[in-house]
């Protein structure tokens, strides 16, 4: 009689199982996304002998998830199951700038933190925004940057350049791939800025 119990607990938690589990579904429909500016210049300045080191961009705890970030009316935040970074902001953003520097041809080695190469500059950088805007009017694309370049070698740590950027793209739809395609005009337009800025700046030589 007991056998008998057991085997008929155990039919039904099977059953119970089976009817929470919907067999042959649709699997769930993600999409992937990275952000890639592409530098269109050439190389606009001699090599010079400067190391860069570029320190992985620091993203605001709001928007530093692989899902894709909306700010809607009343001040409400959203994220996306659905629409994804194929990595975080954080790590691909800063991937993207070394690639940008190094293309520039202004160091002679862009490099990142654990290199055993000794640098002669550091880049440090934060991204404060990197959202849709859905909040009224029309849906934008809001990206917003601070960099500093720094002096290591020096007793205080000397800051020789810092500025903010800021970029507002409007969307041609309010879609995760157009807003993508804005976000990335926006970081390629802080991106160039940033190289025209960094030729300007007092750097060590």
């Amino acid at each position: 009689m007991k056998k008998h119990l057991i085997l008929l607990l155990v039919v039904a938690t099977a059953l119970i199982c089976a009817s929470c589990v919907k067999l042959g579904s649709k699997p769930v429909d993600r999409h992937f996304y990275r952000i890639a500016p592409v530098r269109q210049a050439g190389q606009t300045a001699p090599p010079t002998d400067i190391v860069l080191s570029v320190r992985r961009l620091t993203v605001s705890d709001l928007y530093n998830t692989r899902e894709i970030i909306y700010q809607m009316a009343d001040g409400r935040m959203e994220s996306d199951f659905y629409n994804l970074y194929f990595i975080t902001p954080g790590s691909m953003l800063s991937s993207e700038l070394r690639k940008w520097l190094t293309a520039s041809g202004r160091f002679s080695h862009v490099i990142a933190p654990g290199s055993m190469v000794v640098p002669s500059l550091t880049l440090e950088g934060v991204v404060n925004t990197f959202y849709g805007d859905y909040s009224g009017g029309q849906a934008s694309a809001v990206v917003d940057m601070q960099f500093f370049l720094i002096d290591e070698s020096t007793p205080d740590n000397d800051v020789l350049f810092s500025k903010n950027y800021s970029q507002r793209v409007p969307l041609s739809q309010p879609d995760p791939q157009q807003l993508v395609t804005a976000l990335t005009q926006g970081v390629q337009a802080i991106f160039t800025q940033l190289e025209n800025d960094l030729a300007e700046a007092p750097l060590k030589r």
